[in-house]
C-alpha cells in the first residue's frame, strides 16, 4: 500500500512541476514557411500569478512581440515565430514578469 502512495504522489509532484512551466517555445518557424527573416525582437511582460498558463503566457509573448516588432518596422508586414520565454521575478501582487524573444519574419503580401 505505501509503494501505490509513493508512486501517486511522484506522479502528482511531476504533474505540478510540469504545469508550472518556467520557460517555453512557441510557433517555430517551419523549413515549409521560406519567409525572410529580418531581425529578432525581445519583449518583457507580466501575467497575473493565477492566470500563469502556458497558453496565456504564449498568447501574452506573441502579442508584445508581434508590437515590437511592427514598432521596429512599420512599413513591412510582419509576424512573429521561433518564440522563447522564461519566467522571471514575481512581485508583491503575485505578478510574474517574463522575458520572451523571437525571430521577425516578413509575410508575403496578398494581391
Amino acid at each position: 500500500m505505501k509503494i501505490k502512495i509513493g508512486i501517486f504522489l511522484v506522479i502528482v509532484l511531476t504533474w505540478l512541476l510540469i504545469s508550472c512551466a518556467t520557460t517555453g517555445e512557441y510557433m517555430p518557424l517551419r523549413a515549409s514557411e521560406q519567409a525572410a527573416i529580418l531581425g529578432a525582437v525581445q519583449s518583457t511582460f507580466s501575467v497575473n500569478g493565477g492566470f500563469r498558463y502556458k497558453r496565456t503566457v504564449n498568447r501574452q509573448a506573441y502579442i508584445t512581440l508581434l508590437t515590437e516588432a511592427q514598432n521596429k518596422y512599420p512599413d513591412i508586414n510582419v509576424d512573429i515565430r521561433d518564440i522563447s520565454w522564461v519566467v522571471g521575478t514575481m512581485d508583491y501582487a503575485n505578478n510574474y514578469e517574463y522575458t520572451a524573444i523571437g525571430k521577425v519574419i516578413k509575410l508575403p503580401i496578398n494581391k
